[in-house]
């Protein structure tokens, strides 16, 4: 909710950085897709909570890629509308 949100201002980040990752989940016993949280922190230390090597686990906030995402996409739209009009 905007009334919430205070100092809003666009995206500059970008993803470039980011190693996504496949791993085995050894508390689901899954295979699952996504981040390592301590290297994500370099990057983007408000989308981690917990530290490294602390008691808890850390955690990712994978919400908030999705803000971060959608402005990469959006990049990339912008550029390929730009291409095609030079043809």
């Amino acid at each position: 909710d905007y009334r919430i949100k205070e100092n809003i201002r666009m995206i500059e980040d970008t993803i470039d950085q980011l190693r996504p990752v496949s791993y085995y989940n050894t508390l689901t016993r899954r295979q699952e897709l996504g981040f390592i949280a301590h290297e994500l922190q370099e990057c983007f230390p408000y989308l981690v909570l917990g530290n490294k090597d602390a008691l808890h686990y850390q955690y990712i906030e994978y919400t908030g890629l999705v803000a971060l995402l959608t402005k990469e996409i959006q990049d990339l739209k912008m550029r390929i509308k730009k291409l095609q009009s030079l043809k």
